[in-house]
Formats: C-alpha cells, structure tokens, sequence
C-alpha cells in the first residue's frame, strides 16, 4: 500500500520535497488552496529604476519563494530594468536557488529556508546602509525584510506574483492513503480548513515554522513542527514517523 501526504501547494513547488521522500516511497499529494497569478508591480518598478540609475550604490537582490525568479526575469525585462539581473543574488533555501539558477541568475548566497535565517547570514555581508531588492508575492512573510532594516538596510519590494484562493471545487480529491498534511503558510492552513469542512482531518498536521505551527494552532490544528524549517528537516521527519 502506497503512503501518501497532503501538501497545501501547487504541485511545481513539491518537487523538492518528493524527491526527498522517494527513497521512503512516500507520495507527495499536492492541494493547492492557493494559485498563483502574476503582478505587475508598477509602482514597484518605478522604485527600482530609480534605485539602479543611482551609480553610487550597489542593491543586493533577494528572493525566498521558487515563484519568483521566472516572473522577475519577465518582468524586468518588460520595464527595461535588465541591469537588476547583475545585482548580487540572494535566497532562502535550495529550491529557490534551483529556480533562480534556472532563470538565469547566478546565486550568491543560499540561506537556511527561512527568511530569519538568511537576513540573520546576509547582514553579516552586506556593506553598511547596502539597499536591497525583495522580489516577492504580494501576500508575504515579513520577518526577511524587518530584519534586514531593522540592521539598517533599505527594503525595496518589487512584486511579481500574487496568490489567490482557490475555489474548493476545483481542488483535487482527498485521495486515500494519507498519512499526514503539510502546511505551509498560515493563510493555506486557514484555506485548507474551510476546504475540509471547518475540521482537520483525522491525520497527523506538520507545518513548515513556527509561524504557520501558531496560526494552525490558533484554529484547532493541532501540528508538528520540524526542527528546522526546512524541506530536508521535514522529510526526515515524516520518514522516522
């Protein structure tokens, strides 16, 4: 009998974890409660033309989620900003650094996969006042970009994708054999329950940090949460369990 586990993602962003759960023959079933649209960030773009006409500064660019390299590229070059595609590369964890590199980018620093972690590295790196790019989605985390200008470091973010709720009749089926969900955001996890009716399923709940481990916690999920949060320390664990 074949194992399987709920993912809340769109199945181009489970393939890191299923290549890590092959060897243990565990299936990853992805049900993405969000998709993703792309977004013209005007006003962001303009922010960053400016920012790179400035000859006396050198931005780093930051990504944390695999979506968006490829929209950056478009994008940038749609606005006539191909000069931020020489800027120094930084992202959270392999995946987006596969994504990035297959866009590409060239990749100058890999940070553990949250953003904590990597502006907690970048700092160390990073010239006093340096200014950064943040190419995000337009619902994002804020622990990456509070930090870095907490250190003292300008956050300028372009958005490049969006993601919206998917309507729960056009979400695929349960299917059998499930062994445990993964929840990856505290928005999925809110998505996730209304999809199920309001009440969890009789399964064993994982969520990748604390954050989503809180918010999940905060609607009656009961979860798990690795110890560290990353895909690799996640697919240890469901492997052990």
């Amino acid at each position: 009998m074949s194992r399987a586990v709920l993912v809340t993602r769109h199945p181009s962003d489970c393939v890191e974890l299923q290549r890590l759960l092959d060897p243990a023959g565990i299936k990853v079933r992805p049900y993405p409660v969000l998709r993703i649209e792309e977004f013209d960030d005007l006003d962001g773009w303009r922010t960053v033309l400016a920012l790179l006409a400035r000859p006396d500064i050198r931005p780093w660019l930051v990504m944390s989620s695999p979506r968006a390299p490829q929209r950056l590229i478009r994008f940038a070059r749609h606005h006539g900003a191909k000069h931020l595609l020489d800027c120094s590369v930084a992202v959270v964890g392999d995946a987006t650094a596969e994504a990035a590199a297959e866009a590409g980018l060239g990749v100058d620093h890999v940070g553990p996969g949250g953003g904590a972690g990597l502006a907690e590295q970048l700092i160390e790196r990073l010239d006093p006042g340096c200014p950064v790019i943040l190419a995000c989605g337009k619902e994002r985390r804020h622990e990456l970009p509070m930090a870095l200008e907490e250190a003292g470091h300008p956050v300028h973010p372009v958005v490049v994708y969006s993601m919206r709720a998917t309507p729960p009749r056009e979400l695929p089926p349960l299917g059998p054999n499930l062994e445990a969900v993964i929840l990856t955001s505290p928005r999925a996890a809110r998505l996730y329950l209304e999809a199920v009716g309001g009440k969890p399923l009789p399964l064993q709940h994982w969520a990748l940090g604390p954050t989503t481990g809180d918010a999940a916690r905060g609607m009656g999920i009961d979860c798990a949460i690795p110890p560290k949060p990353t895909m690799i320390s996640l697919a240890e664990e469901l492997c052990q369990n």
